[in-house]
Order: C-alpha cells, then sequence, then structure tokens
C-alpha cells in the first residue's frame, strides 16, 4: 500500500522479512498469489474491525463516520499507483453475480443505510441500491486521480468530498445536524479538510 505493487518486488519483501526469495516462493507460487492472499486477509481484518465499530456505536450516523475516518486513516497511508494497480489483480467479488454480490459490501451497506432510515438519519424515499452503486462508482473514480482531477487536489481531499457529499445528500433534518455536528468537532481536532 505504501510503494504501489509494481514497486514492491519478491526480493523486497523476502528482505523485510528476513528470509530467502526461494523460501518465499516456496510459500507463494508468485507475486500475484501472494497479492491476493494478502488482499483477501487484509479485507477480512478489515471487515471485522467495521463491524466492530459498528457493534459499539450509539447510532447509525456515528457508526458510518467512525467507520469513514477509519477507512480515512487507511487511504493517508497508500500511494496512489496501489490505488490504480489493485485493478490488475483479480480480486473483488463479480458484482453482476447474483450469488457475489450478495456477499459483497454493497448489501452490507444497504443495510447500513436501512438502519439510517429506521433512525431517521436518512430519508425514506432515497432509492438505496442507486445510491450504494453511485458511491461505489465515484469510489472507483480514485483509481483514476491524475486523469480526472489536478494535482494540487490530493486523495484524501477527493474522498471526504466524495463521503460528505453522499452523506448530506441522502440525510434527513436530523442526520444534517448529527452529520454537520460531527463534521465540526473533526476540524476542530484537525481530523478532516475543509468541506465547507
Amino acid at each position: 500500500m505504501k510503494n504501489g505493487i509494481k514497486s514492491t518486488t519478491m526480493d523486497s519483501i523476502a528482505s523485510l522479512r528476513q528470509m530467502s526469495k526461494r523460501t518465499l516462493y516456496e510459500i507463494f507460487e508468485s507475486k500475484e498469489n501472494m497479492f491476493k492472499e494478502a488482499h483477501s486477509y487484509f479485507h477480512k481484518k478489515m471487515g471485522n474491525s467495521l463491524k466492530e465499530i459498528f457493534c459499539s456505536s450509539g447510532n447509525v450516523m456515528e457508526a458510518i463516520i467512525r467507520c469513514f475516518l477509519f477507512n480515512r486513516d487507511l487511504m493517508s497511508n497508500v500511494n496512489v499507483d496501489f490505488i490504480r494497480e489493485i485493478n490488475q489483480y483479480d480480486c473483488k467479488p463479480d458484482i453482476n453475480s447474483e450469488n457475489s454480490f450478495r456477499d459483497s459490501h454493497f448489501l452490507h451497506f444497504n443495510d447500513v443505510l436501512k438502519r439510517g432510515v429506521e433512525e431517521g438519519y436518512f430519508n425514506e424515499d432515497i432509492n438505496l441500491m442507486v445510491h450504494s452503486r453511485m458511491l461505489g462508482i465515484q469510489m472507483e473514480s480514485l483509481k483514476r486521480m491524475e486523469e480526472l482531477f489536478p494535482k494540487d487536489i490530493s486523495l484524501l481531499e477527493v474522498y471526504d468530498s466524495i463521503i460528505i457529499g453522499f452523506l448530506r445528500g441522502i440525510c434527513t433534518e436530523k442526520g444534517r445536524k448529527e452529520l454537520d455536528r460531527v463534521i465540526q468537532q473533526l476540524k476542530s481536532e484537525t481530523k478532516l479538510d475543509n468541506q465547507d
């Protein structure tokens, strides 16, 4: 994540782990195989962390913001090359397949949005599937940062704008008040760039 996938060699990984490259190839048959295993492990670990955040949050808005900050901390350590290069590896579930889509983060996120509607933070008349798909498409645009955005705009600025804009667009008045309160708190703690 720090150096990008292409720039990370089997030699550098073997050296970092203080093992021979031969031993590394005995564990993983290729760099691609190693990356897929690491990617799968990372997502399971991240999923567990996000579940823990939801279980320990007082309401859905607090949970979403805490998850947003968790992902933001990860993004702050990610090389843009890594985000772009990840497309070369077949790691994601096929969202057009009924079974794999059911297991994807889209449906989990829809459940979160439904909970937000029940708690009065999000509008009842929103099309949850459309909104979560639109958010997914916007997040995919981060892989094409250099094509879509000028160099003076950072990855975190775009990420913040996507998430905050998405939430503001679906919030009720109660949701906007809670979101604005949390944003002001985060600004004062300098965890967020200016979102005005």
